[in-house]
């Protein structure tokens, strides 16, 4: 009998994986897909090893504790390196030509800059090259520069091919040259740019023309880079946050663009900026080139200083944080309002403080009464008629119904009465202890000029951060710790409401005028009026307690 024939049972077997794209460990740039966006370009891994080798190898860290150390690349880093020269069109040219990377402080952006300005001059293949860097001043664009010629120096291999000079280095064999420029735009007119690093664009807001002729220098090369590296700013008219909202566009997909690279690392708006998770969102350096303790220092210091606020969620989160946020809240503010005593105030010493707007416009005269640790504050606003009346109507911002309720002064014509303003301090001058008039140098010299000739005590204060930041920080303190009295003129919180400040280098805060959303005089002729009081303030005595009991002998 035939055996019957048995089929094997059938053996399951793995469905195979797709193979991983060749860029997919470094397609970590937040929020982008590289990949998704390619189209017909391909990544060629070997290319992008080439820049971060070569960083790796020939550079050297230049800075803080880790100066003459190995320029060892951050996974960031490295994602952005990788994906900017990784990536090659059809023709074997690069796809990026535009790289954006927005990013906190103390993240390393000047060291990686001046890693790939020297990949760009020493190692890029290109004929001549020609590496520029720029920012809203040489010092700045500088910084750049500096870190290079260190790296150059701290290489003998570096070193042997380049010649150090001091605005430039340059490749003898090559005729390469990178240099750095900052306000000269028409001088970049004549430049055959290859690569070009832009340092902390949020400070060029005025450099708008030095950077369309560097776009527009780069036109006889084959695969010209431009790369901006900054943290944000504060201006929404201005070039940084342009390049921001387009890069935001890109990433998204909203703008078709394969060949701009987005590199944003910015806490969004829902984000808590308080939140060390935030912060990690944000600072992709954090624990290696700044440490999360100076993060918490510096967010506790703009929870308690509503002025820093603003500066920290900038610089250190990249949250482009309107200039409605005002510079104090306005809760406080409101929790400063008192009925005023006047034989109280007949008592004080009293200053004044002017700021004279346009002739068109708001003038304001502020007067600072000091009580120990106290400070009663009462203001007068000045405006002519006619520019009133159209104020009103176009901006909404009721003039005549402050002048209706006596808040503010309307005068004939289309121009500021500065006599009228004169009789106005000279009342004042005659109904309390005024001690001096502080006034802005600028555009009240000629009102000076005659309050003096009045029998007037005047003082000079200039809006500059050497003579307003104190009073500043005062005015900030006393608001927050509701020292500070006034009567709720509305003109004076409408001020108070729009009021942003400004910092220097050392976080020194002034009023800031084109950052304000609208008229913040009042609020000036304050602080001027504070600092001629902290001028006049007595300091404490120095004397030891010899001086009073004389020396005890033993």
């Amino acid at each position: 009998m035939p055996r019957k024939k048995t089929s094997l049972p059938s053996v399951a077997r793995k469905p195979k994986k797709p193979a991983e794209h060749p860029a997919a460990k470094w397609n970590t740039i937040p929020g982008y897909d590289a990949i998704a966006t390619a189209g017909n370009c391909t990544f060629d891994e070997q290319a992008a090893l080439h820049v971060i080798r070569f960083i790796e190898t020939a550079c050297k860290l230049t800075t803080s504790t880790w100066a003459g150390m190995p320029f060892v690349l951050l996974p960031w880093q490295k994602a952005v390196i990788a994906n900017a020269y990784g990536w090659m069109r059809p023709d074997g040219t690069r796809r990026y030509r535009r790289v954006h990377i927005l990013i906190p402080r103390k993240c390393g952006k000047t060291e990686l800059g001046a890693a790939l300005a020297l990949y760009h001059l020493l190692a890029d293949d290109e004929p001549t090259p020609e590496v520029i860097s720029i920012a809203a001043d040489r010092a700045q664009a500088g910084r750049c520069l500096e870190a290079a010629k260190r790296m150059v120096r701290a290489e003998p291999m570096l070193e042997s091919r380049t010649e150090v000079y001091q605005h430039r280095v340059i490749v003898p064999s090559t005729a390469g040259v990178y240099k750095v420029m900052s306000s000269e735009a028409p001088s970049a007119h004549g430049l055959n740019t290859s690569a070009c690093i832009a340092d902390e664009v949020h400070a060029m807001e005025n450099r708008r023309e030095l950077w369309e002729a560097i776009e527009t220098s780069v036109g006889a090369r084959r695969q010209p880079m431009l790369v901006t590296i900054t943290t944000a700013g504060t201006l929404r008219e201005s070039l940084e946050f342009e390049m921001f909202d387009y890069a935001l566009k890109v990433r998204d997909r909203v703008i078709d663009n394969p060949f701009f690279l987005p590199v944003v690392y910015s806490a969004g708006d829902g984000d808590d900026w308080t939140s060390p998770e935030t912060w990690r969102k944000c600072a992709p350096s954090l624990g290696h080139t700044v440490h999360e303790g100076y993060y918490a220092e510096k967010c506790k210091e703009a929870q308690e200083q509503p002025s820093m606020e603003t500066p920290f969620r900038t610089y250190y989160l990249c949250q482009h944080v309107s200039a409605s946020n005002r510079w104090l809240r306005m809760a406080d503010w409101d929790k400063c309002k008192l009925d005023f005593d006047e034989s109280r105030l007949a008592g004080l010493p009293c200053y004044l403080g002017i700021d004279l707007g346009e002739t068109s416009d708001l003038t304001a005269l502020t007067a600072v009464w000091l009580d120990k640790d106290e400070a009663w504050v009462r203001s007068w606003a000045f405006a002519p008629e006619e520019g009133a009346q159209r104020r009103q109507k176009r901006d909404k911002v009721p003039y005549l119904d402050w002048s209706r309720q006596g808040h503010m002064r309307l005068t004939p014509g289309d121009a500021t009465d500065y006599e009228f303003v004169r009789r106005e301090i000279l009342r004042i001058v005659g109904e309390h202890k005024v001690q001096a008039v502080g006034y802005d140098p600028y555009n009240a010299s000629g009102l000076a000029q005659q309050l003096e000739a009045d029998g007037l005590r005047l003082k000079r204060v200039p809006q500059s951060y050497y003579y307003m930041a104190e009073p500043t920080k005062r005015w900030e303190a006393m608001v927050t710790n509701h020292r500070l009295r006034h009567d709720g003129n509305p003109v004076l919180t409408w001020a108070m409401s729009n009021c942003v400040v400004e910092l220097d280098a050392n976080s020194n805060p002034r009023p800031s005028k084109r950052r304000s959303t609208e008229k913040i005089d009042p609020v000036v002729a304050g602080i001027v009026a504070l600092a001629v009081a902290l001028d006049a303030a007595p300091t404490v005595s120095q004397a030891t307690p010899y001086a009073e009991r004389g020396i005890l002998w033993l």
